[in-house]
């Protein structure tokens, strides 16, 4: 009976050893691919930011799994934000599928052409939603386009950026280039002496030269609006130009063209020149950037004051540093005094000039005491001043615009007259 029970025994054992391997091994040597938690990074062919003129062109991207899988995985993309639609304007696929067994998939977004003149028209597209399954992190893209409808004599011009460099936060997580950087398109003459107009949005930047604009030479340029200025980083800049029928995506390419550090009223970056002739525009690279330390902005300005024509009013002031760095200027409405109102100054105090948030080309003077004077002999109530300007640099110099404004006991007094205010234009000798 015991060998019975013995033989019994080693039958079930070789059995079960016989079903284990059939469920387990496939006797091939291969091995068998199982579900895991991989990362996913999505790459583009395209910067993140596009301008263009509407027409039929599409944009590719690729989605990466870091390891294989025994399961597809589906990345999902949605229009997060714009005005265009999709399916008439653009056309994107609600995913893409990664499938079992390879690494990557790629897809393509479509911006569509019609024959219906239409606003300018935007879209921003996530691709990977982050609520993929399977998935132990998304690296995801967000990409935005502006999709101009022009007439043929229009230019559109775009301008992106990016950082020269990867910048990651305290948690490894990339800062995108328009979280570490805001800057202006700015429309100017050329040699660059005043600004025209100017595109400021949140990210990547616009502008539409019109046909009805005067024929001349204009200058492109780029200067820094607000910045992560705690975080020194280069920035690449991009500049495209759109024609219908003429110029497509004529691109232009600066390399660390401005940093985050650097603040408007002390640098910019002209990036090119358009002459415009009718509807015909010629385009010309410079890349050449303006930078300048307040210290180069130290000496005599001088220049014409309101009412030239009629009083023949010019100026004349003088600029300094103080121990702090900061800039001084004297001899600001010095004209009301000797002449529209024939006042004799008897002291002044240099007053301080303060740019508005270290990202503008605008400053104010704050309110602070500045001239004792006399009239017909006799001393006159202290004056203080304030006011506001701007200052520039142009190809040929300095340039500065102040709105003087001037204090006594109660009385603000800005120059009004014939309903002009007084100003001075004033150049650095």
């Amino acid at each position: 009976m015991k060998n019975i029970l013995i033989k019994i025994s080693f039958s079930i054992l070789t059995f079960l050893l016989m079903f284990s391997c059939s469920e387990k091994d496939d006797y091939t040597g291969d091995s068998v691919l199982s579900v895991s938690s991989p990362t996913l990074a999505v790459s583009l062919g395209f910067p993140n930011a596009q301008t263009l003129i509407e027409q039929e062109i599409s944009y590719d991207f690729t989605v990466t799994i870091s390891e294989i899988q025994a399961v597809d995985v589906v990345v999902h993309l949605e229009q997060t934000e714009g005005t265009a639609t999709v399916n008439e304007d653009f056309s994107m696929p609600k995913s893409v599928k990664i499938e079992k067994g390879a690494l990557s998939a790629s897809g393509k977004i479509t911006i569509h052409e019609d024959e219906i003149m239409e606003d300018t028209e935007t879209v921003t597209i996530q691709i990977g939603s982050g609520n993929e399954a399977n998935l132990s992190g998304v690296s995801g893209q967000t990409v935005s386009f502006e999709i101009a409808n022009l007439t043929e004599g229009d230019l559109v011009v775009g301008m992106s950026w990016a950082a020269s460099s990867s910048v990651t936060d305290n948690y490894g997580n990339e800062i995108a280039a328009y979280d570490l950087a805001n800057l202006r398109l700015l429309l100017a003459d050329s040699p660059f002496t005043r600004i025209y107009d100017k595109a400021n949005g949140t990210a990547n930047e616009t502008y539409i030269l019109s046909e009805a604009a005067p024929d001349m030479t204009y200058s492109f340029i780029a200067d820094v609006h607000a910045a992560m200025s705690e975080i020194p980083v280069d920035l690449d800049i991009t500049l495209t130009f759109d024609q219908v029928g003429t110029i497509n995506g004529q691109t232009h390419s600066f390399s660390t063209a401005l940093n985050t550090t650097e603040s408007c009223p002390t640098v910019n970056y002209v990036m090119a020149t358009v002459t415009k002739s009718g509807n015909s525009y010629s385009i010309a690279e410079v890349g050449k950037k303006n930078s300048i330390d307040l210290n180069d902005v130290v000496g005599t300005w001088s220049g014409q004051a309101s009412w030239f024509e009629m009083f023949g009013y010019t100026s004349e002031v003088i600029t300094s540093t103080d121990v702090n760095g900061d800039l001084l200027i004297n001899g600001l409405a010095f004209q009301w005094f000797t002449g529209w109102w024939d006042e004799v100054i008897i002291s002044n105090t240099p007053v301080k000039i303060t740019f508005n948030d270290g990202c503008t080309d605008d400053f104010i003077i704050e309110e602070q005491p500045y001239i004792v004077s006399t009239w017909n002999g006799s001393p006159q109530p202290a004056y203080n001043i304030s006011g506001s300007g701007t200052l520039v640099k142009t190809a040929t110099g300095f340039r500065m615009i102040v709105f003087p404004i001037l204090h006594q006991s109660s009385w603000t007094i800005d120059g009004t007259l014939w309903g002009d205010r007084f100003v001075e234009v004033l150049t650095l000798d």
